[in-house]
């Protein structure tokens, strides 16, 4: 599901120290004794089986696949480093903090330390393959006109397909939060089977909460296919390009997106098997 990249600037997760010279006269964006740019850390979180998330992005580390190089070449990737990049690796209970140096080398502390510490690379990030849900016929796909499809998949890095009932792969549904919205998600998934749907993502048309008709109506939908609210975004007004800086505002609910589509993706999976 993430770049949208998922920054935390402050709390227990703020620099104490320079990466770079480990100098702790650091200030909000520079390190003051040598001038290197501080990058926020990267929040890595591991789902279910092989599914992952970086900052809110989906990523699947296929089988046989190195694990740590997958992620860390995932991260690199998304963040255009110009310094040494601090990466947060959560695992249920497990935590490893570790910094990714620009030669793709890493040196890391806590519980899994020794899996995530290692030797560069001498493929160039930005060229390495990354597995992610739309590698695996995942599609976002919007029932109706300005759903807010093409937007939400831009910031979930999977592709955008138009809705036909020949679709191939497994889709997420987008739509407003309106009864004619939903009603028009419904026709969508009574097409296309509720097997095909990993989820339905009811975006909001405005703030505060939905008309009462809307809300009866998306319980209904919820009832055949999972259904994730996505809250009204002020920053996606009159948006037509979503800039690294506005993708880093928007991290925090599109990690939670992110983090609902796998639990759907997770779910629908296992009723399958």
């Amino acid at each position: 599901m993430s770049a949208a990249v998922e920054v935390q600037a402050g709390g227990g997760d703020a620099l104490r120290s320079c990466p770079s010279c480990g100098s702790e006269k650091i200030g909000s964006r520079y390190c003051t004794e040598c001038a290197a740019e501080l990058v926020p850390p990267v929040v890595v979180t591991h789902a279910v089986g092989p599914m992952w998330a970086v900052n809110g992005h989906v990523l699947t580390v296929n089988a046989g696949e190195d694990l740590r190089r997958v992620i860390l070449d995932a991260v690199a990737g998304m963040v255009a480093a110009t310094a040494p990049v601090r990466v947060v690796v959560t695992d249920g209970p497990r935590v490893t903090r570790l910094v990714l140096r620009l030669d793709g080398s890493s040196v890391a502390e806590g519980d899994d330390a020794a899996a995530w510490a290692g030797p560069g690379t001498t493929t160039a990030p930005a060229a390495a393959p990354t597995a992610t849900a739309s590698d695996h016929g995942t599609a976002v796909v919007g029932v109706h006109g300005s759903a807010g499809a093409s937007t939400w998949a831009r910031l979930l890095d999977l592709r955008e397909d138009e809705l036909t009932v020949e679709h191939a792969g497994h889709v997420v549904l987008v739509c407003r939060s309106t009864p004619a919205g939903i009603d028009a998600a419904k026709r969508a998934v009574n097409a296309l089977g509720t097997a095909a749907v990993d989820a339905v993502l009811v975006v909001a048309d405005a703030p505060g909460k939905p008309v009462p008709a809307a809300v009866r109506e998306q319980r209904v939908l919820a009832g055949a296919v999972t259904v994730v609210p996505v809250p009204w975004l002020p920053r996606l007004r009159a948006v037509s390009e979503i800039s690294p800086q506005l993708a880093g505002q928007l991290a925090r609910p599109v990690q939670r997106v992110s983090k609902a589509l796998l639990g759907a993706q997770s779910t629908n999976k296992e009723q399958a098997e």
